[in-house]
């Protein structure tokens, strides 16, 4: 595969964005309850940003399709560096929201559009552009966490803050020379050919692993800090999930260009379920570390077989509304599953939390075997 400018501009934005946005997730709920802000209050601010963009993926992948790709990405990156500077400024629950909405914004107009981005530009090599792109995902899921709790430890949350916005700058700077640069072929989509049955159905997989990956980024902060444990340890945490998720992603990338990326998700997915299973009781340092490389495997399957499946459901000039529909399902099941699982924890404990929240990986590999099991009656296999 050949890295061609426009791909190395969105590989390269990806990169900047995911390393800020997960600078602040890695610390923000832990910021929330020092800031004297209740369990069940600080799931409810952790599931802002989900209920944000999935109001605005619509309208943001309309205007990806209709004007440029590398645009939507300016736009998700100006915002991100401004919710960041409001993190920064922030001192209560009112102030929180406030950046959170911002957040939201950002997050609606970068990734879907860096999706649908990589995987036109890539061509025939869209699973392993994807791959790669999850990759770099996974790199600052690995980096960032561990940088954000040793400052935090040291020095404060506000410098975090503001290192987030400074990589946040950096994709409007790597985006703005592309904003009048269309991606894929030419012509306008409609949003007919973008809500096809298989994105529907992607979208129902995408609550669930949404849900799944934000009640526990969120919770799992939280009952950290409630157990006593300093702000680096939900760092490493996360460097083990980073570790784990960059080898399967990149494995899943490379898979699915020879089989079924249906199929390479099912096992995913059949990880995450044993991850969260164990979760229930392997939830303290160092044992929940298992838990961490267990679910990075396991999700680092899903992630780029799932959006390619989305992709090549719909035509370039739909793609990138049709990404914007099925990440739509994340941001759902992020908004709901932190509320629903945020209220367990406060009211039976974070045991009974991470015992039901098993329920969603196991609806995600149903419906992925289903879809599997229907492609193999139609082709005869």
């Amino acid at each position: 595969m050949r890295l061609s400018k426009e791909l190395g501009v969105v590989l390269a934005s990806v990169a900047s964005y995911f390393l800020a946005v997960q600078l602040v997730a890695s610390v923000i709920a832990r910021y929330s309850r020092d800031l004297g802000i209740g369990i069940a209050a600080t799931s409810a601010l952790w599931s802002i940003v989900p209920l944000v963009s999935l109001v605005l993926r619509p309208f943001s992948g309309y205007v990806a399709d209709r004007t440029s790709s590398f645009l939507a990405m300016a736009v998700g990156g100006a915002f991100t560096a401004a919710a960041s500077l409001a993190y920064a400024a922030s001192h209560d629950m009112a102030s929180l929201t406030a950046a959170r909405v911002l957040h939201g914004v950002g997050g609606a107009f970068f990734i879907s559009p860096s999706i649908a981005a990589v995987a036109t530009v890539a061509g025939e090599y869209a699973g392993l552009a994807l791959g790669l792109r999850s990759m770099l995902i996974s790199l600052g899921s690995l980096v960032s966490p561990v940088i954000a709790g040793v400052i935090v430890d040291s020095y404060g949350y506000v410098p975090v803050f503001l290192l987030a916005a400074l990589l946040a700058i950096v994709v409007v700077v790597l985006n703005a020379p592309y904003i009048r640069r269309r991606v894929g072929e030419g012509g306008d989509g409609s949003w007919r050919e973008a809500l096809n049955r298989t994105v529907l159905i992607l979208m129902a997989v995408a609550v669930c692993g949404g849900g799944v990956f934000m009640t526990v980024s969120g919770l799992l902060q939280a009952h950290y800090r409630d157990l006593g444990y300093g702000a680096k340890y939900y760092g490493y945490f996360m460097a083990f999930f980073g570790v784990a998720s960059l080898a399967t992603r990149y494995v899943a990338g490379r898979l699915s260009m020879r089989m079924d990326p249906g199929r390479v998700a099912l096992a995913g997915y059949s990880v995450v379920a044993l991850s969260i299973a164990l979760l229930r009781w392997l939830y303290w340092v160092p044992a929940s570390f298992v838990v961490a490389i267990l679910y990075g495997a396991g999700l680092g399957l899903t992630v780029p077989t799932i959006q390619l499946m989305a992709v090549r459901s719909a035509p370039e000039r739909a793609r990138n509304r049709a990404v914007a529909v099925y990440a739509m399902g994340f941001d759902l099941g992020g908004f709901i599953a932190p509320n629903v699982f945020g209220y367990m924890a406060a009211a039976w404990g974070y045991e009974t939390s991470y015992a039901w929240l098993v329920a969603l990986p196991l609806v995600a590999a149903a419906v992925l075997g289903y879809i599997t099991l229907s492609k193999s009656s139609r082709t005869g296999e």
